[in-house]
C-alpha cells in the first residue's frame, strides 16, 4: 500500500505554521473533552475544519485520521472515537517534532507559472469562515505575480456588502460559511449581475456540490483536500475563460451527457433541490428542526415542510429512516 504519511510543515510559511500548531492543539484538547464527557456530536464540526485546514496544508495522514474520527463521532462509537483521537495526538506529536523553518514549499509555490499575462494583478476576494484558511490563501496567492488578495469576508452578508465595491477578478467561496450558505451567495451575485468570477473552494463532496454550484453561477468545484498549486491552477483557469472540475468529476461529468442523464439526479439525492439538500446534510449532522430553522433562518415549520418533501423524494417511510439515512450519507460523502 502507498505512503501517505506526511508529518511536517517544512516549507510552510512561518506563520501558517504557527497558527496551525495553535489551533490544532487547541481543538484536539476540545475533542478529548467532548469525549471524556460523552458528548460524541460535539467532535463532527471540529474534526471536519481541522481535516480540510490538513490537507490544504498537504498533512495527508492528519487529514485523514480526522475524517475517520468524523465518521465514528456520527457513528456514536466511543471506543473507536478514542482509538482515533489517540492517534491524531501521536501525529500531532510528530507533526510538532518534525516542524521546520524550511522554505522548499514557499519557494515552489512562488515559482509556479502564471499564463503568459500582462503585468496586470487579478483581483482575488476570499469568502470562508475560518480565518486560518483565509490567511493560508491570503500568503499563498500574495507570492504569485499575476495575482492578488483585494479583500475577505467571512459571511455571505458581509461578502454582498464588499465584493460591489472592490470588485474582484475571482472570487473564491466556501458552500458552508457561518449562518449563511455558499450557494445562496453564488445565486445573489447572479442576481445582483456581479461580473466576478466565482470558484468554489469546499471540503464537500465534489460529485454532489460541483454540478450545483456550476448550475448556480460558479465557474469552477476544487475540494480543499487538493494541494496549493492546484488552487492556482483553478484561478488561472477560470481567468482564461475556462471551466475548473477535477479530473474525476470531468469525467463523470462527460459519461452523464453520454448516457443522457443531463438533470444530474442519478443519485436519490440528486433529485433534492438546494435548500432540501441543506435541510438533509444537517439532519445528517445530528441537528434537529430548531437547530436548523436557526441556522437557516427559516422557520421551524419551514423546516418540518423540507422534511416531509426529502422523504417523498427519497422514499422515505418515516423520520427514523430519514435521519439514518441523512447520517449515512453525511459520513459516506466523505469517503471519495
Amino acid at each position: 500500500m502507498p505512503k501517505i504519511q506526511r508529518h511536517d510543515l517544512d516549507g510552510c510559511d512561518e506563520d501558517i505554521a504557527k497558527l496551525y500548531l495553535k489551533t490544532t492543539a487547541n481543538q484536539i484538547k476540545k475533542m478529548a473533552a467532548a469525549l471524556r464527557s460523552k458528548s460524541l456530536a460535539k467532535i463532527p464540526p471540529v474534526a471536519h475544519k481541522l481535516s480540510g485546514l490538513s490537507g490544504f496544508l498537504e498533512l495527508k495522514a492528519m487529514a485523514k485520521l480526522l475524517r475517520e474520527l468524523e465518521k465514528a463521532a456520527f457513528r456514536d462509537e466511543p471506543k473507536e472515537a478514542g482509538r482515533l483521537l489517540g492517534l491524531i495526538e501521536e501525529e500531532f506529536s510528530q507533526i510538532q517534532r518534525h516542524r521546520t523553518s524550511g522554505s522548499g514549499r514557499t519557494a515552489k509555490l512562488q515559482t509556479e507559472s502564471p499564463s503568459p499575462v500582462s503585468k496586470k494583478r487579478f483581483k482575488i476576494f476570499l469568502v470562508d469562515d475560518h480565518p486560518l484558511l483565509r490567511e493560508g490563501l491570503v500568503r499563498l496567492i500574495s507570492l504569485q505575480p499575476d495575482l492578488k488578495i483585494c479583500g475577505e469576508a467571512a459571511t455571505a452578508h458581509q461578502a454582498l456588502k464588499i465584493i460591489p465595491v472592490l470588485k474582484p477578478d475571482v472570487v473564491i467561496l466556501d458552500i458552508t460559511l457561518a449562518r449563511s450558505d455558499g450557494m445562496d451567495l453564488i445565486k445573489d451575485m447572479k442576481l445582483r449581475s456581479l461580473k466576478s468570477l466565482i470558484l468554489v473552494l469546499s471540503m464537500h463532496d465534489e460529485l454532489l456540490y460541483a454540478e450545483r454550484a456550476l448550475r448556480a453561477g460558479a465557474k469552477g468545484y476544487l475540494m480543499k483536500l487538493e494541494p496549493p498549486k492546484e488552487v492556482l491552477k483553478a484561478i488561472r483557469r477560470i481567468l482564461a475563460g475556462e471551466i475548473y472540475v477535477s479530473e474525476k468529476m470531468a469525467a463523470k461529468m462527460l459519461h452523464k451527457i453520454a448516457a443522457g442523464q443531463a438533470n444530474g439526479k442519478a443519485l436519490p439525492e440528486g433529485s433534492l433541490s438546494d435548500r432540501e439538500l441543506q435541510v438533509f446534510q444537517l439532519i445528517g449532522r445530528g441537528r434537529g428542526t430548531r437547530q436548523i430553522a436557526e441556522e437557516l433562518n427559516i422557520s421551524a415549520k419551514t423546516v418540518e415542510s423540507y422534511r416531509a418533501h426529502i422523504k417523498i423524494k427519497m422514499n422515505l417511510k418515516n423520520a427514523h429512516e430519514l435521519t439514518q439515512h441523512a447520517v449515512h450519507w453525511v459520513e459516506s460523502s466523505h469517503l471519495n
